[in-house]
């Protein structure tokens, strides 16, 4: 049985710092929140280390890292057009699925280079856990979770503030993409951080609550290993990251919500429960896939995408040939 803090890692439930509106008794307040992904005055420079390139036709795929506001480096793909003018900029923030071999930058690299042809340049980020130095917690109830999703947050903004340095990036067609925990802090940045245009949530956000008192197979056998007791007290003590608090704070940023009807982790009632909770424009759309979500999908966030920031030729053959997610 995968240790309960895989889990929450994977669906992305264990959450930090957003902000609800007006805040609920119990709850911290939105300023108490907001102070958990304000830059602090001995935030190191973005200081961009660049270590390897590779060509894939007329893009050039950048191996960097640049400092991270929280600690240490943030390892990233920085995927570049060959030529010149004003690009959109897109951060892509991939999902933290137990061996899978796209739980890393990776899970986006195709995908950010049929789109960089059509004109986009893009961020794609390693998550704080999957970096040579993290050294997981063995109390799957402690706060490390909950404290990653935040640094992820930051290290996203981090990496808004590296695209934005960039004179070709066009500060008016910034997106974020985020996978399953990914999406988590994507939606922490949607709620925290107004310079993006749009937002894709991919198989999340949906509420940490609604995740550890379900009885799905998986989920209850957790809260027969740990007892609903433990469970009920990990999510009070961490109520201030739960999705949930974030909802309404979307926007008005545009974002598209891709969700599984057979998603091992949560239910379709859980996921619409959120995107009818959520503020800003929106719109839904459901896939007959796992998790890991579908071609389809991938087919329709390419095309909005095109739609929302204005990226340039693009066609289905050319998404279609982007390896699926596994």
């Amino acid at each position: 049985m995968k240790r309960l803090a895989e889990v929450i890692v994977l669906a992305g439930i264990a959450l930090a710092g957003g902000a609800a509106a007006p805040p609920q008794a119990g709850q911290d307040s939105y300023a108490e929140l907001s102070k958990r992904f304000q830059y602090g005055p001995e935030t190191p420079a973005i200081a961009i280390q660049a270590k390897a390139s590779q060509d894939r036709g007329p893009v050039k795929i950048h191996d960097i890292n640049y400092a991270s506001p929280v600690r240490g480096r943030v390892p990233a793909y920085l995927i570049v057009p060959d030529g010149g003018g004003k690009y959109a900029g897109i951060l892509w923030a991939h999902w933290m699925m137990p061996n899978s071999p796209t739980a890393n930058r990776n899970e986006f690299v195709d995908e950010a280079v049929v789109l960089a042809r059509a004109g986009a340049v893009s961020l794609l980020i390693d998550a704080p856990m999957v970096r040579p130095d993290f050294k997981p917690d063995p109390d799957p109830l402690s706060s490390q979770n909950a404290d990653l999703q935040v640094q992820e947050a930051l290290e996203m903004r981090r990496g808004l503030d590296l695209l934005l340095s960039r004179g070709d990036v066009d500060s008016k067609r910034l997106a974020v993409v985020g996978h399953s925990f990914g999406a988590v802090s994507a939606a922490m940045v949607d709620a925290m951080d107004k310079r993006v245009a749009a937002f894709v949530f991919m198989g999340n956000p949906v509420s940490m609550k609604d995740i550890l008192t379900s009885d799905m197979p998986m989920i209850e056998a957790f809260r027969k290993a740990y007892g609903d007791d433990k469970l009920r007290a990990y999510a009070e003590k961490y109520s201030w990251a739960d999705a949930a608090d974030y909802a309404k704070l979307l926007g008005p940023a545009q974002a598209l919500f891709q969700y599984a009807t057979h998603d091992e982790y949560m239910t379709v009632a859980m996921e619409q429960k959120y995107f009818n909770s959520a503020s800003g424009p929106k719109e839904i759309r459901y896939y007959e896939a796992t998790h890991a979500l579908d071609e389809k999908a991938r087919l329709d966030r390419c095309m909005w995408l095109k739609a929302k920031i204005g990226l340039g030729n693009l066609t289905p053959a050319e998404i279609a040939r982007v390896p699926q997610t596994r």
